[in-house]
C-alpha cells in the first residue's frame, strides 16, 4: 500500500480545515473591531456566504446596525471571500 498518496490526500483536508479556522478568526477579529465588543470564536458560524452570530439581542442589533461596515471591511481583508450577509 502506498502511504505517500494517503498522506498527501489527508494533507489536503488538513489545509482546508486550517483555512476555515483562519477565516473564522479573521471574521471574529473584524466584527469585534467594528462593534467595539469582543466576541468569541464559538459564537460564529459560517455557512456559505452568510455569517451567523449567536449572542444577546443587543449584540445582534449592534451587528445589524453595522452590517455594511463589517461586510466592507471583510471584503478588503479577504478579497476572495464571498460573504453577503451577517445575521
Amino acid at each position: 500500500m502506498d502511504y505517500n498518496s494517503i498522506g498527501s490526500f489527508l494533507e489536503k483536508f488538513k489545509k482546508l480545515i486550517f483555512q476555515k479556522e483562519e477565516i473564522k478568526e479573521i471574521v471574529v477579529k473584524i466584527i469585534s473591531e467594528v462593534i467595539s465588543y469582543q466576541i468569541k470564536k464559538e459564537s460564529i458560524k459560517i455557512k456559505g456566504s452568510c455569517i451567523y452570530v449567536e449572542g444577546s439581542p443587543i449584540l445582534r442589533s449592534e451587528i445589524m446596525i453595522r452590517k455594511r461596515q463589517i461586510l466592507t471591511k471583510l471584503k478588503s481583508v479577504l478579497p476572495n471571500s464571498n460573504f453577503l450577509d451577517v445575521k
